[in-house]
């Protein structure tokens, strides 16, 4: 059964789901939308909105507006058990696009968008049966950032595990950053490989030094044509946390910068 829930004005409001599959439309202005529990599915509508699936596999559309969507709970709120594999797709303006647990697939659309990272789960078998991997259909390097949520940086979101390597209070970039052939990094916090591709993730970090757990690689793998994001877990070993559709070779890896991978 879908339950419909439209909003009719223009000046803002409050949309709040039900346990049932929602369709939710904001229409305009700046409002505020939750599903809550259900598969469902939210359009913000022109505005600045902002969007909570909540528990479920949801699909967002922001529309026009620079919006904040969340396919989960929120950043403040506990993390879900279960199945959350949401489909978030900012539309037109600078939008805020939150990442949760499950295999998310997140697209920004024009303008310079932001991928949220509040908790994940790089690692097989440790918060549950297998990794999560976000996939990212259109990062623009030259628009679009990565942000992650650290451990004991500004007002941790519920789960936050990331290890602050930031280079000053929340909102820094990394604190120390290599972009360049493999061979040439010796512990940064984060790696940028832009000389050859990998098969695997545990690959790209035996082909550099001194990497620490908590540190990320962004490696293009040469199988599946993907640039990808790998979190360190131990001396030579890390694990895929992040797809990025849309990076043909290597060679392409090179416009990232450190304020590309900023902390919060």
């Amino acid at each position: 059964m879908v339950n419909i829930i439209e909003g009719r004005s223009s000046r803002p409001e409050s949309l709040i789901g039900t346990d049932l599959e929602d369709w939710m439309g904001g229409y305009q202005g700046n409002d505020r939308l939750e599903g809550r529990r259900g598969n469902d599915q939210i359009d913000g509508g022109d505005g600045y909105d902002h969007a909570i699936g909540g528990e479920g596999n949801d699909g967002i559309w922001g529309g026009t507006g620079d919006d904040y969507l969340r396919g989960d709970n929120g950043r403040f709120q506990p993390r879900i058990v279960g199945e959350d594999n949401d489909k978030l797709f900012g539309g037109p303006g600078n939008d805020v696009l939150y990442v949760g647990d499950g295999n998310d697939n997140l697209t920004g659309a024009a303008g310079n968008d932001t991928f949220l990272f509040q908790f994940h789960n790089p690692i097989p078998g440790v918060l549950g049966t297998a990794s999560d991997i976000t996939t990212i259909l259109d990062f623009n390097a030259k628009e679009d950032t990565f942000v992650f949520d650290a451990v004991g940086l500004g007002d941790d979101g519920f789960g936050a595990n990331f290890v602050n390597n930031a280079a000053g209070p929340s909102g820094s970039p990394v604190s120390s950053f290599y972009s360049g052939p493999g061979a040439g990094a010796k512990g940064e916090h984060v790696v940028v490989i832009t000389d050859e591709s990998f098969e695997t993730a545990s690959a790209a970090a035996r082909e550099i030094s001194g990497e620490k757990s908590g540190d990320i690689i962004a490696y293009h793998d040469g199988l599946s044509k993907m640039a990808k994001l790998a979190y360190v877990t131990g001396e030579n070993q890390a694990h895929d946390f992040v797809n990025i559709n849309g990076v043909p070779d290597f060679t392409a890896m090179a416009g990232l910068t450190a304020w590309d991978f900023t902390y919060i």
